[in-house]
């Protein structure tokens, strides 16, 4: 059986200035898919000459050629170090070599999952130009499973406490205002409407909010962390801010009396955000969790969990999610429903 290879964008990754992170990931995916569960990085520079231009210049053929390489070595070492155990790969001392730890926990599913989601064909061509591009039915299971790992990984940002996946279809069906109820029978902090104000849409899901945590103090008083987040996953994610549902309007409209405690606006994504655009980004749409955030929060959860300073719903997903990924890897997946 031939080898399960993502589309290397040529325009992207030749030239003087090729996309780092973007030859990172195309290393990481050669890596996942490979039967060897290993990828050499020389292979991603091969890709790129097949069908490139003709250099007269062989020095700047082979600088030029060299450049993604580089490039992508130099993003995957910085990912590796700050991630830890919680990066499902890991380089060489050489740096020519990248292999895949199959060995999942909860920060490596949920890296692996904001990979494949940051490549679906509404962003990028490199899995649907390869034929690697999950069903649409399995997609929308994906986004849905990307918003309920965010959740533990939400109360992991607070260091503990409890988070709720508030975002629609919820798991226990509950309706919006019921949920809403439920989840401040805990936070204990302002008073939820006990029916729909004058004005409410007829059929709210979420008010754009997907998760909510929060950490209490023993006391029972106001002036404790309490977050809410909007979770992205389509090539819009720019334009769904919850700065202002959760600044203005979402707590006065909702609640007889709102929260005393400050609420944190966040924004999870499963992309790499460069650094440069971060602080735009955060000012317009709350803190930003992308992948590398994400991951090394959800190696937090997990413990957190397992020690019990961690309440969070969406767990149950991450079981499913290593099985998906397994089958996804070899190209036996069915549904995920």
């Amino acid at each position: 059986m031939p080898e399960r290879l993502p589309y290397v964008p040529h325009e992207e990754l030749s030239g003087n200035n090729p996309n780092a992170e973007l030859a990172a990931d195309i290393c990481e995916l050669s890596a996942f898919f490979s039967s060897t569960n290993s990828y050499l990085l020389s292979d991603l520079r091969n890709d790129l000459e097949i069908g490139g231009d003709e250099y007269r210049d062989v020095d700047a053929h082979n600088r030029l050629a060299n450049e993604p390489i580089d490039a992508a070595a130099n993003v995957i070492e910085s990912r590796e170090k700050l991630l830890g155990t919680a990066y499902p790969f890991e380089l060489d001392d050489t740096g020519t070599e990248l292999t895949y730890i199959d060995d999942l926990n909860w920060a490596r599913s949920g890296y692996l999952l904001s990979l494949v989601l940051s490549h679906l064909k509404a962003i990028s061509p490199v899995l649907e130009q390869a034929d690697l591009e999950p069903s649409a039915a399995d997609v929308r299971i994906l986004r849905d499973w990307f918003q309920k790992i965010s959740t533990p990984a939400l109360a992991a940002e607070l260091r503990g406490g409890t988070a709720w996946a508030f975002g629609h279809p919820r798991n226990d069906h509950l309706p919006f205002l019921e949920k809403l109820k439920s989840i401040w029978t805990a936070v204990k902090d302002g008073e939820v409407k006990s029916e729909a104000p004058i004005g409410a849409p007829a059929k709210v899901k979420d008010d754009e909010i997907d998760v909510i945590a929060a950490r209490p103090h023993p006391d029972g008083c106001p002036g404790f962390p309490i977050a809410v987040a909007q979770v992205a996953t389509g090539g819009n994610w720019t334009d769904k801010s919850l700065r202002g549902p959760a600044t203005t309007y979402f707590f006065e409209f909702w609640f007889n009396d709102s929260p005393a405690s400050q609420i944190l606006v966040y924004h999870i994504v499963p992309f790499i955000i460069e650094k440069d655009h971060l602080r735009r980004h955060t000012l317009r749409l709350g803190n930003i969790l992308h992948r590398l955030r994400l991951a090394a929060l959800l190696s937090d959860a997990e413990m957190g969990v397992a020690e019990r300073r961690i309440d969070a719903e969406g767990i149950e997903v991450f079981e499913l999610l290593g099985g998906w990924l397994a089958n996804y890897k070899v190209g036996e997946v069915p549904n995920a429903a």
